[in-house]
């Protein structure tokens, strides 16, 4: 009975560490947005993006309907990004060639904390594990991923199992040391 739950718990950290290893080079690149339009409020330092946005930084992509840029006394490397859509997306590749997905109603990342939080419908997903809230936040640097619930639907978590084939190679490294 407890051999299925060390697994479970086993495959959640491996699910939840594999977040933590996010193209370390993304947040140095710089960041594109294309859209149907644009409108810029230079008192606020604030960019609204409309129709079809779609906002790439290295290996990161956003899509949604609306994005807002919001970079605080003009400070470069400071921007938040709210993204907004039914739902709004975000991939990136991991070091090891993984891609994560995520989408929800409502992202923001803020660059400056490479913070990300999701909300209204928040989903995670990795090599099919994933997770499900209403609201999803992400510390990247303190590779702490945090899912809430609502009122109406509890979070989710959805752990595949291992491979054979995966699990051979682990006891044949096990068995070399």
């Amino acid at each position: 009975m407890k051999r299925p739950l060390v697994k479970a718990l086993a495959g959640a950290m491996l699910l939840l560490s594999h977040y933590s290893l996010a193209l370390s080079s993304d947040t140095e690149q710089p960041i594109y947005i294309e859209s149907e339009s644009q409108h810029l409020d230079m008192a606020t330092n604030t960019v609204t993006f409309t129709q079809n946005v779609v906002l790439t930084q290295g290996s990161i992509k956003i899509l949604a309907d609306k994005l807002i840029v919001i970079r605080p006394q003009g400070q470069e490397g400071d921007e938040t990004i709210e993204a907004y859509g039914k739902p709004a997306t975000f991939e990136q590749t991991m070091d090891d060639g993984k891609e994560i997905h995520g989408e929800a109603n409502k992202l923001r990342y803020e660059v400056g904390n490479e913070f990300l939080k999701m909300s209204t419908n928040a989903m995670l997903e990795q090599s099919g594990n994933q997770v499900e809230g209403n609201v999803i936040t992400y510390e990247i640097d303190k590779q702490q991923l945090v899912a809430e619930s609502d009122s109406t639907k509890r979070v989710t978590t959805i752990l595949q199992p291992s491979t054979k084939e995966s699990s051979s190679k682990d006891s044949s490294t096990t068995d070399a040391q």
